[in-house]
């Protein structure tokens, strides 16, 4: 694979690392100013020296089974999974304790912004009951509850580790594939940290209005095929390095870029969203995944 050698605060060693796992882009990482749709102050985007000189690569994990819980919400408490009674804190005992285990999988968990179930919103208000998209499958459960949760992830996440056939319903929770192309997380968790709290909906605004102009965008319950929600999660780590953008791409790819801003966006959705390629000196990690669904 030909890679060029000219990359900002990217080693040749980075390159070749990322090369052997996603295709790397020969275009620049950043755009110009004036094909920027949105104004905004750079110095929200204002990085630490430290966190400017700090190397990106593996500086995060890619995880092997990513759950998103639905919350309605773009800011949670401290530690939105640590409330006690509520389903939140039963999915996240279940994931990384019961489900890691059980089949050897590196788990990471967020909440995030996509909507609740209005047909029972005081349940899911409540956090009695709850939905999950599982990245990189592309695969909704709805309905979790405290009581079926263990039961019905066992047996979910086993048929994506044994290749089994989708099921459409599972200890009463509906299964159900997600017709997205791409999905883009944006960490927004203001409570934990106020950089990502700003420069998350400024980094939403420019993916929204680039999406529309290709006509990728999705409003909330949008469901046609093709699009690109652009969503908002709790803290991913990294908050040094805001803005973080995790993206899942319907083909198996997965990549995690730092140190972001809005002239980061157009490429990214050229080259990321569009053809599956990566920008090492923004890449923290990425993986490809062997997904049959």
């Amino acid at each position: 694979m030909f890679v060029l050698k000219k990359f900002l605060n990217s080693s040749d060693a980075t390159v070749d690392a990322v090369s052997k796992i996603v295709p790397v882009s020969n275009e620049p990482a950043t755009c110009d100013a004036s094909e920027c749709h949105t104004h905004y102050s750079a110095s929200c985007f204002k990085l630490s020296p430290a966190a400017v000189s700090t190397p990106l690569w593996e500086s995060a994990k890619a995880p092997e089974l990513h759950v998103l819980v639905s919350t309605g919400k773009t800011d949670w408490s401290h530690d939105p999974f640590d409330a006690r009674n509520t389903v939140l804190a039963k999915i996240s005992h279940t994931v990384n304790g019961i489900i890691s285990k059980n089949f050897n999988l590196s788990t990471k968990i967020n909440t995030t912004s996509l909507a609740l179930n209005t047909h029972e919103f005081e349940a899911y208000s409540k956090q009695e009951k709850c939905d999950v998209l599982l990245m990189p499958y592309f695969v909704w459960c709805k309905g979790i509850t405290i009581d079926n949760c263990e039961a019905v992830l066992k047996e979910l996440i086993g048929t994506f580790v044994n290749q089994q056939p989708l099921p459409e319903l599972v200890h009463d929770c509906i299964i159900e594939r997600d017709q997205s192309k791409s999905y883009i997380l944006l960490c927004s968790h203001r409570t934990r940290d106020k950089k990502c709290g700003i420069t998350a909906p400024i980094m939403k605004k420019e993916f929204d209005s680039q999406l529309r102009e290709l006509e990728l965008y999705r409003d909330p319950g949008d469901d046609r095929p093709g699009g690109v929600p652009v969503i908002f999660v709790n803290h991913v780590g990294g908050h040094k390095f805001a803005a973080n953008v995790l993206i899942y791409n319907r083909e198996g790819e997965f990549v995690w870029f730092a140190r972001c801003t809005p002239l980061n966006v157009k490429p990214i959705l050229q080259e990321t969203i569009g053809k599956g390629k990566v920008f090492p000196e923004l890449v923290r990690n990425a993986r490809q995944y062997a997904v049959t669904w």
